[in-house]
């Protein structure tokens, strides 16, 4: 999993592309966060901007440092994780951070992109070749995420049509649902 962030990462960053992670708000987003600051201790991924933007799963952050019995990070690195993420709640930062040109990764809400702020980074980065959309987990039968990773050529978006040119590529082996491996 790791070795696979590292290289659509590496590839996009040549590019001078962005990286959009739709994730799950509660866990998967504190997993991708934590692999991503792991390649990044290890020089392994560029010093650009690493953005979580789901309120929620800012929160569960807060839950967790509040329950440091339930995951085997220390305090430090707790700290030092999240010190590597610009944290957004406020939907100003979060257009703010859209019409950053510069380089970035972005985990944003929803998993499966039916909704939530990961649809507004798409309306702007879907169209463009540059472009890295990482599937994380499950995508059911119906969902944006499922037609993209089918390689639909168009996609609506509140309903407006956009034409997809992003690169989709799907990292398996975070999947949390029964059918993973």
């Amino acid at each position: 999993v790791k070795l696979l962030l590292e290289t659509y990462i590496n590839n996009t960053y040549t590019k001078d592309g962005t990286v959009i992670i739709p994730s799950f708000a509660v866990e998967r987003a504190q997993t991708i966060m934590y692999l991503l600051w792991q390649l990044k201790e290890e020089g392994k991924i560029p010093n650009i901007p690493y953005i979580i933007d789901t309120p929620m799963g800012i929160s569960v952050l807060n839950i967790f440092e509040n329950n440091k019995k339930w995951h085997k990070l220390s305090n430090e690195d707790c700290i030092a994780m999240c010190k590597m993420f610009s944290m957004i709640s406020d939907y100003q930062e979060t257009l703010n951070a859209i019409y950053d040109k510069r380089p970035k990764v972005v985990i944003a809400a929803s998993g499966m992109i039916t909704g939530g702020r990961v649809l507004s980074y798409l309306e702007r980065y879907i169209g463009l070749p540059e472009t890295t959309i990482i599937i994380v987990g499950y995508q059911a039968e119906g969902t944006r995420g499922r037609k993209l990773l089918e390689g639909a050529k168009e996609i609506k978006i509140r309903g407006r049509y956009y034409n997809v040119e992003a690169n989709f590529v799907e990292i398996e082996g975070l999947s949390a649902h029964g059918d993973q491996n």
